[in-house]
């Protein structure tokens, strides 16, 4: 009987508590009262307390030994590796059902069998009793020696199977509300990113060797992002142009860039606000190659092969909000060629149709320029790729910069 009862009570809480704390604690005092009646004697009643706190920590004694977690884990990787039809493994665990997680040597594999995903290392801290708040926080999330591959040479993405899987159709019942998260401190290291599309005929390769963000607001359900300060040490971003597989489209299939109407937002229509009092980049690395007939020039600029190392960069005051990104910013940086930016400082102001740079500040070792300078386009992406035409055939319109003497 007594065994009976803590059933009973172990379905309320898993079947009920997600759905309702008001409907789980109603269940609750009923669940309370049924067993005062059903248990008259004081004997009855301490056993049933004491079967029920056995069981109780007994079972959360089991789940925290090593060989159970596992278990538990390899069980759930060998059927998403069934059901994806692919491998899907994971090397070891470590969690408190309450407050921290750890995982490691985390590995799932593309239809091809070549590496979609490897994390070493994701480790998560979590506000103690989580499920009993209405926002939990997270402390802490740490990600090491991490790798994702995204590849195709067709129309379909190596990563769609999963797309396809975790796809679910909307529900047409009331809109559950949705939960909220705080997130404190993210820690990255050694991750880098791989995306290489044959099809349209472009590589993106990025990694960074640390990054630390420390945020003093994240609120997902608000769309509000609140940054204290972000380290980057060491990031590399890499942009490869080149003649992919798909065949050339037609002038007739061509369209226009799409014009948002009058007063629409164009980047931020979900109206998030996001701002961040200061970043830092150590030591970064930025190339873009875009295929030409030619080799590479060795002894000149080359606009058409970029390579920019020793980027070292502050930038303070950032604010997205609407369809405007405002920022603060200096930076320095040297290119393969030889041309060194020594100095690049000044207050950056970029919406779909403008990009404007105030109390601006270039320096080089043998020349200065300033003071302001703005372009003007119609369609962001489609006419920086004409920006470099003769003045008469060029779509970004620009202002000027003022040309200092040297001191």
């Amino acid at each position: 009987m007594a065994l009976a009862a803590w059933v009973i009570l172990i379905l309320l809480l898993i079947f009920t508590y997600p759905v309702s704390k008001w409907l789980f604690f109603g269940l609750f005092a009923a669940w309370l009262v049924g067993w005062f009646f059903l248990f008259k004697k004081i004997k009855h009643k301490t056993w049933f307390f004491a079967v029920l706190i056995v069981l109780l920590l007994s079972g959360w004694g089991i789940l925290h030994l090593d060989p159970v977690q596992n278990w538990l884990v390899g069980k759930l990787s060998s059927r998403l590796s069934k059901e994806l039809k692919t491998t899907v493994t994971v090397r070891h665990v470590d969690f408190s059902l309450f407050s921290k997680m750890l995982v490691e040597g985390v590995l799932v594999e593309d239809r091809k069998k070549d590496t979609l995903l490897y994390a070493g290392t994701l480790k998560v801290n979590i506000s103690d009793w989580f499920f009993l708040k209405d926002k939990p926080v997270l402390k802490y999330i740490g990600l090491k020696d991490a790798v994702i591959n995204m590849n195709r040479s067709d129309s379909v993405w190596n990563y769609q199977f999963l797309v396809d899987y975790f796809s679910s159709p909307k529900s047409s019942g009331s809109k559950k509300e949705s939960q909220q998260i705080d997130l404190k401190e993210i820690e990255l290291e050694n991750i880098r990113f791989n995306r290489v599309d044959k099809w349209a005929g472009q590589n993106m390769i990025a990694s960074i060797r640390k990054l630390s963000l420390s945020a003093d607001k994240i609120d997902l359900a608000g769309k509000k992002i609140d940054i204290n300060h972000i380290d980057i040490d060491q990031p590399v971003f890499a942009l490869q142009d080149y003649r992919g597989n798909r065949p050339p489209r037609t002038t007739a299939s061509v369209t226009s860039p799409e014009t948002a109407a009058e007063g629409q937002l164009q980047w931020n229509r979900e109206g998030w606000i996001v701002q961040a009092a200061n970043i830092r980049i150590t030591n970064g690395t930025f190339s873009n190659d875009k295929e030409t007939d030619r080799p590479p020039y060795t002894d000149q600029f080359d606009g058409l092969h970029l390579r920019f190392g020793s980027i070292n960069a502050s930038m303070s005051h950032i604010l997205f909000s609407k369809d405007t990104i405002a920022l603060n910013i200096q930076l320095a940086a040297k290119e393969k060629s030889g041309f060194e930016v020594t100095k690049l400082a000044s207050k950056v102001k970029i919406t779909p149709s403008m990009m404007e740079f105030s109390e601006l500040d270039i320096q080089t070792p043998r020349s200065r320029v300033g003071n302001y300078y703005a372009m003007r386009y119609d369609h962001f992406n489609a006419d920086m790729s004409d920006f470099i035409q003769p003045l008469s055939d060029a779509k970004p319109t620009t202002t000027a910069a003022t040309r200092k003497p040297n001191r």
